[in-house]
């Protein structure tokens, strides 16, 4: 395999795997900020936002539709919540010093699903299958071919209103809240781990304050066995202004091969129809061992975003790294995109991506197409 074909597939699976969770993101918290929701649980079942919703956040959801309709809220509470979601993705990757373009079309399915064991526990797991459709991407996989992903197993206490303890399988907690960010940052300094880790966090709110330390270990789907790694972290935020949110994070991580350590710190910021979203994290990774190597992360991400109709939402992301040490490069991508909500069940996403890297490396862009369905109970 050529370093050419090797650096294609690994920006392929960076753009679909962004592009596909977006959807799900751009038009729920944390861009909800601007309305004046300052954290995820008024609307999700789950504090750490998203996933399923509750009544209340189907209203919003619906509210927030092209063509929306009238929301009849169930006359008791249900024991089990559950959704059904379809995306197809369709991809084109372009570079400079390469003739020619590639291409690849995705089919996501995913069923969540959320238990009620009691009035203060609950049972919740997320589950998908992603499949290849068409595409001539450099070593991407044939047609037809997919992979099952359990990307949530979590159990839930829930003593009272602004106290949440979890234990089980999901990502791991951050500022922002969003998917596109935790990838961007995971390829730079931990390319090999997993994106799911086991972990117990518990998450502490009210309308001025937010609050999740936690503590995890391997995920057990690490492409490597020696990224497998454990370690803690905090997330910590204060409301300044009812529509400005602004927090500090840190983490550890312990492995075979590493440690690691990171420090950032975030913001939402809202305005009515518009507002920005911000995260930035310094890393330093060390390598233990008689000859000891080691490497600095200074990873940014920035996000504009504008709502023209509630429906209808234009956002310009700007995410930047730079690495000095052993793995020194500097790179940047710049993504403007548009997302509309048709109704609760449809929604649509458009978007490129440039992506410039200093040094030898050919610059490249994506193009990317999203239709999202859902089911709604």
């Amino acid at each position: 395999m050529t370093k050419w074909s090797m650096r294609l597939r690994r920006c392929a699976c960076l753009f679909v795997l962004a592009a596909v969770l977006h959807p799900s993101a751009a038009s729920a918290l944390p861009t909800m900020i601007r309305l004046g929701y300052t954290n995820c649980a008024v609307c999700h079942l789950s504090p750490q936002g998203g996933g399923l919703l509750t009544p209340y956040g189907k209203g919003v959801d619906t509210a927030q539709s092209l063509f929306s309709e009238e929301v009849r809220p169930p006359d008791e509470q249900l024991k089990s919540l559950y959704d059904v979601r379809a995306l197809f993705l369709a991809t084109v990757l372009s570079a400079e010093q390469t003739p020619g373009t590639r291409s690849a079309s995705t089919l996501r399915t995913m069923f969540r699903n959320a238990v009620n064991m009691s009035a203060h526990t609950r049972v919740s797991y997320q589950a998908g299958l992603e499949a290849t459709m068409t595409g001539n991407m450099t070593t991407a996989p044939a047609a037809g071919t997919g992979d099952v992903l359990v990307s949530k197993a979590i159990f839930e206490y829930h003593p009272r209103d602004g106290l949440s303890v979890q234990v089980g399988r999901d990502t791991l907690p951050d500022g922002l809240g969003l998917p596109d960010p935790q990838a961007f940052m995971r390829r730079q300094h931990d390319p090999f781990g997993t994106a799911f880790p086991i972990q117990a966090k518990a998450f502490l709110w009210s309308p001025r304050f937010e609050l999740t330390p936690y503590v995890y270990g391997p995920g057990f789907d690490e492409t490597r066995r020696v990224a497998r790694q454990h370690g803690a972290g905090v997330v910590g935020g204060v409301d300044v202004s009812k529509r400005a949110v602004i927090g500090v994070t840190a983490r550890t991580a312990y492995s075979a091969s590493f440690d690691r350590r990171s420090a950032g710190a975030y913001a939402r910021l809202g305005f009515g129809r518009w507002g920005m979203l911000a995260e930035h994290d310094l890393t330093s990774r060390a390598v233990p061992g008689p000859a000891p190597a080691g490497a600095e992360y200074v990873s940014g991400y920035t996000q504009l975003f504008v709502y023209p109709a509630e429906w209808f939402a234009a956002s310009l992301i700007v995410d930047e790294v730079a690495a000095s040490g052993s793995a020194s490069k500097h790179a940047y991508r710049i993504s403007p995109t548009v997302a509309m909500r048709f109704s609760n069940n449809v929604t649509v996403v458009v978007g490129t991506r440039d992506e410039v890297v200093r040094g030898p490396a050919p610059d490249s862009r994506v193009y990317t197409i999203t239709v999202a369905l859902k089911s709604v109970q």
